[in-house]
């Protein structure tokens, strides 16, 4: 990973329901968007401040994959309102923290082959990657 994100300054996480976000889909009907964390970390090098913002989910396994591809499809109808980048620059990275490299390999498979997800917007990790994606940027 980069040297510049190598150690946070500022480390800001909220909860669900804390920071879920409410919003209106292509219909008009209200949607909700609940990741179960939100995370926002600072840093800085010679060159300037940095600031990422993850969503992100956990994923314990029991839940079928065609329900995390739900899920993710929700984050695609958030983000084409465009609300939050309007709001903060940007959208957020969404990390799913899954229980195993064999799910993790599932849903990013998944995650390439759909036609309607945009896969690049996704980081798979397991437990003991999570720390070095989030350290590493979002980059």
């Amino acid at each position: 990973p980069p040297q510049r994100f190598a150690k946070f300054e500022n480390l800001a996480v909220w909860g669900e329901p804390i920071y879920g976000r409410i919003f209106s889909g292509i219909g008009g009907e209200t949607r909700a968007l609940k990741p179960d964390l939100f995370l926002r970390t600072t840093s800085h090098d010679k060159h300037g401040v940095y600031e990422d913002r993850w969503f992100v989910e956990i994923d314990r396994g029991t839940e079928s994959m065609t329900t995390l591809l739900g899920k993710c499809a929700t984050y695609e109808a958030y983000r084409a309102t465009g609300v939050e980048q309007q709001r903060h620059g940007t959208f957020p990275l969404v990390a799913w923290q899954v229980p195993d490299e064999a799910r993790r390999d599932r849903l990013q498979q998944a995650l390439v082959r759909s036609c309607t997800l945009t896969s690049r917007l996704y980081r798979c990790t397991t437990p003991g990657e999570l720390s070095t994606l989030l350290t590493g940027g979002a980059l």
